[in-house]
């Protein structure tokens, strides 16, 4: 995949000197594979400072004030940098950081980088305490002539975000971004998913996030079929949300889930079940153990058979390594084939080696 450059949307694009620098926030293990697509070559941006899950660019002499590196699906978010604050003391840094940018926002996001891998010894992304600390912060210094902006709260779409960026507890990137895309509506570009009492399996939250990201026009009462639903994350999502829901699955579902009157379990392999079975499904999720192109046979045989009605889908995609990255532009194409007008793909906050696509016909 080539990605897509473009001006920045901004008409105040804010500069460092003569150069421009930008971030982007990724899952850790990816930094690799980004840096191989937006460096060398002829390409327009140099490696500047990089953590695990951070990465920071400035741009060539001559190149465009600025590029968007937004519309790579590995990207969790991007935006330009102002500068950075470094200190021991919170409520300087805070101060130094409102010097710095302004107080002319619509919204400010205060995030940490990723800490770890999602789901590996109870690390999730989303809120911290530290950014919850930092944000209140900002919200108790900020000028007293007229009211703060919203501060970690979901951003309207337009809106100008103010991105305070903690690369470390004393080190801050101070940057910012305007709301094009869904998750650019978050903080740090996750989305945080309200977790229920008896969570199943992290599973809840990818379908959360996945749901909120893809924005499909999915109502209450609507069927839904989940392939691979075992234990049953994905579907008790579903089912807080309305939805009649069908797991197919030889493995057992929870407890929790079979009780449930809106819940059928067809246990068995995909394989074992008819195609004109599905004909009462209007959505359909697939997030099988399995290689993309295995996945992507399997639904196409479903949604291709001549009594389908599914209007769309949300597939996770394994990648058991990033090289099988190089393909999405080919597994795109192939969703678009089957009549679906909208395809796109999307590393979610909350994928492991995987990420997400999403089908929506027109």
């Amino acid at each position: 995949m080539t990605p897509h450059l473009v001006q920045e949307a901004l008409a105040t694009t804010p500069r460092i000197g003569q150069e421009q620098f930008a971030f982007l926030l990724c899952q850790h293990g990816t930094e690799p594979t980004l840096k191989a697509r937006w460096l060398g070559g002829d390409s327009p941006l140099r490696l500047a400072f990089s953590r695990p899950g951070l990465l920071t660019f400035k741009t060539a002499e001559g190149a465009p004030a600025a590029v968007s590196i937004g519309d790579d699906w590995m990207v969790r978010l991007a935006g330009l940098i102002l500068g950075q604050v470094k200190g021991e003391l919170v409520e300087s840094m805070v101060d130094e950081a409102l010097t710095l940018a302004g107080t002319d926002w619509d919204a400010v996001h205060v995030f940490l980088r990723d800490s770890g891998l999602p789901g590996v010894k109870g690390f999730e992304p989303g809120p911290t305490l530290l950014g919850d600390e930092i944000a209140a912060i900002f919200a108790r210094r900020w000028p007293t002539e007229g009211a703060p902006p919203r501060i970690n709260a979901e951003a309207e779409v337009g809106s100008r975000v103010l991105d305070i960026v903690i690369a470390d507890p004393q080190h801050w990137l101070i940057g910012h971004h305007q709301v094009q895309r869904s998750h650019e509506r978050w903080p740090g570009g996750a989305y945080s998913a309200p977790e229920p009492n008896e969570m199943i399996s992290r599973a809840y939250l990818k379908m959360a996030e996945a749901l909120a990201w893809s924005g499909l026009p999915i109502q209450p009462g609507d069927s839904f079929v989940e392939i691979g639903s075992a234990p049953g994350g994905a579907c008790q999502r579903l089912l807080d949300l309305g939805l009649k829901v069908t797991g197919i699955d030889p493995a057992e579902m929870d407890p929790l889930l079979l009780a449930h009157p809106r819940f059928e379990h067809w246990r068995c392999k995909t394989a074992g079940v008819r195609r004109k079975m599905y004909s009462k499904f209007r959505w359909l999720a697939a997030d099988a153990s399995a290689t993309p192109n295995y996945t992507l046979d399997c639904v196409e045989d479903i949604v291709n058979y001549k009594t389908s009605h599914i209007a769309g889908m949300l597939l996770t995609l394994k990648l058991t390594n990033y090289d099988l990255a190089a393909k999405m532009d080919e597994h795109i194409a192939r969703v678009h084939s089957w009549g679906y007008a909208r395809v796109e793909v999307r590393q979610l906050a909350s994928n492991r080696r995987e990420c997400c696509l999403v089908a929506e016909r027109s």
